[in-house]
């Protein structure tokens, strides 16, 4: 199909594009990507026109104000127990923070970019706050920058990343430092945090469909490629230094999840995530560059 360099359509979609670059934005939709193309090849797993409102169908989403899952759905911070529904069908602890799910203004859009705005918070999430998505298309790369401000009078723990869904597990290759990892039960709950098996280490590229993961590695440096015969994508993320892989067996696709914090940190005094004071802003801006092998 023929998209023009612009364009909107249907309920908060929005078409940018430079030159055989194409991203797809669904504002009404958890401000998520519906689809990443490059000279015809889809990077990113595209959303089936069924996929109407879930999320999980989407080709990537933001995640925010918090990553993975808060185990039951509780954690104390500065004083204050907080206590989050579960908020999907697929789990019992809350997952994925609130921005997913949610409706998103276009606060500015050009042929290559739109900046998305969402206001959340002052709920069951007691801080309130404001994030902004910016997407930039380029003749060979996508670049997001994900920020969140705290608008409440109190300080507030934040994690911040993404959840991109590629294609092609049975040819995919990945290239990653990941010294450490935190092994999980059965509930996908974190339990320990230890080095990464040998299986499970990808300093040297290796098909992700090898192991069936769900799993957060820590120490990461912020970069990996992933790699198919005829094109390969490298990820550069700033500000992230945990990686979340998840290959579910038996699927024909996966995620490389750049994140700010490791799985948990809300359940283990929020030490490790990142703690913004009032009107304080964070970002992470992340990279996939795109390229042939």
């Amino acid at each position: 199909m023929h998209l023009s360099a612009h364009s909107t359509f249907g309920d908060g979609y929005i078409r940018i594009r430079q030159a055989d670059t194409l991203l797809t934005l669904d504002a009404a939709c958890g401000g998520a990507i519906r689809e990443f193309c490059w000279h015809g090849q889809q990077i990113f797993r595209p959303a089936p026109t069924h996929a109407n409102h879930d999320p999980f169908e989407f080709a990537c989403f933001s995640l925010v104000p918090y990553a993975n899952r808060i185990a039951n759905g509780r954690f104390d911070f500065d004083g204050r127990t907080v206590q989050i529904a579960t908020n999907s069908s697929c789990s019992i602890h809350p997952l994925h923070g609130q921005g997913w799910l949610a409706l998103w203004k276009i606060a500015a859009k050009s042929p290559s970019s739109a900046t998305l705005v969402f206001d959340g918070g002052a709920d069951e999430w007691p801080w309130r706050y404001r994030v902004q998505q910016r997407f930039e298309v380029e003749e060979c790369a996508l670049r997001i920058k994900l920020l969140v401000e705290n608008l409440a009078d109190t300080p507030m723990p934040v994690m911040l990343g993404l959840h991109p869904y590629f294609y092609d597990a049975a040819h995919a290759r990945l290239q990653a430092e990941t010294p450490r990892v935190w092994l999980a039960d059965e509930a996908c709950l974190p339990v320990e945090e230890a080095p990464a098996p040998a299986a499970w280490r990808f300093d040297s590229a290796r098909p992700v469909s090898t192991f069936a993961l769900d799993h957060c590695f820590t120490g990461w440096n912020g970069v990996a490629k992933i790699s198919w015969p005829g094109r390969t994508v490298t990820i550069r993320a700033r500000n992230c230094d945990s990686m979340h892989v998840y290959t579910p067996a038996e699927q024909d696709f996966f995620c490389v999840e750049p994140q700010t914090g490791p799985v948990g940190a809300l359940n283990r005094g929020c030490h490790e995530a990142t703690i913004l004071q009032p009107r304080e802003s964070f970002a992470i801006e992340v990279s996939f560059e795109l390229g042939v092998s």
